[in-house]
């Protein structure tokens, strides 16, 4: 079974549920390694171990009949063809017992929801995009929404950093040439930092709340990286957005925040960064309304 949205505790509940009511003999956690999901006796494997000969040759051993995998937090990339993930279906090819949690469907678009739907199904339906039929129809899901929003504080910038960022911009794509286009944006955005520090610093900053940059170039003892979050800060102001999804994600996986008041400097770049999340957000809700439609 599917389990999207669920936390820790609830998680717990699920797995003891299942050992309570079926002959398992044994509890294997395969689980982000930034997240694990202890259960007491149960054998548990980061999924960065996965791939290693002395895991992978060790689990194709013990997994059998009477285990239960758990694959807790596992959708880490979207290349449904992976190593890792082929290594896990097929662990979970040997047993007819797997619980699947996930905190969000997917990481970018619904088609990385099918890499669940793989692991639920044994690989059965590999190479179907994503079909919401065939997943209605062949995997038992239970899905809890998460509320995501985000709402925009707009933030004034100086003559000088519209003046910097125009002169970056043009630099930058003069030397684009073969690279990725996304470093330009990349870049770009940070250019608007210390003009929305300066805006939080002028009287528009709550002295009891705690922000999230990328980095840790605005140097505040009240401004934090995503990768230090933690639920006791949040909520949190966030004064630039991930460029990968994948990493706001894990944000909200330890704070327990989805989304939130996000600064808005005067920049096409941050207008640009602000749009890519709320089309990601509706994108994530199209999923949770297909997904229960059932």
């Amino acid at each position: 079974m599917i389990f999207i949205g669920y936390d820790d505790p609830a998680k717990r509940i699920e797995i003891d549920n299942y050992r309570q009511s079926r002959d398992i003999r044994r509890v294997v956690v395969i689980s982000a390694d930034e997240f694990p999901l202890p259960v007491p006796g149960s054998d548990q494997v980061t999924y960065s171990n996965v791939i290693r000969y002395v895991t992978f040759y060790r689990l194709m051993q013990e997994v059998d009949q009477y285990t239960l995998l758990v694959i807790n937090e596992c959708l880490r990339t979207q290349n449904r063809y992976d190593l890792t993930y082929n290594c896990i279906r097929n662990f979970l090819n040997q047993t007819e017992h797997q619980l699947i949690f996930q905190q969000l469907p997917q990481i970018d678009t619904a088609e990385d929801f099918m890499i669940l739907f793989d692991f639920e199904t044994r690989s059965r339906w590999k190479r179907r995009k994503f079909d919401l039929d065939l997943i209605l129809d062949n995997a038992q899901m239970r899905v809890k929404p998460l509320p995501l929003a985000f709402e925009a504080v707009e933030v004034p910038t100086t003559p000088a950093t519209q003046k910097k960022y125009a002169k970056e911009r043009e630099k930058r794509f003069a030397a684009l040439g073969a690279k990725d286009p996304h470093t330009i944006p990349r870049n770009l955005y940070l250019i608007g930092g210390q003009d929305k520090l300066a805006y939080l610093e002028a009287g528009e900053r709550d002295r009891e709340q705690w922000h999230v940059a990328r980095n840790k170039r605005l140097n505040r003892d009240w401004v934090i990286t995503y990768s230090e979050a933690t639920p006791e800060q949040a909520p949190y102001t966030i004064i630039e957005l991930p460029h990968r999804f994948i990493e706001f994600s894990d944000f909200i996986r330890r704070s327990g925040q989805a989304g939130g008041r996000v600064l808005l400097a005067d920049l096409k770049v941050d207008h640009w960064y602000f749009q890519r999340y709320q089309d990601w957000k509706e994108r994530i809700c199209e999923t949770y309304a297909s997904l229960q439609q059932r």
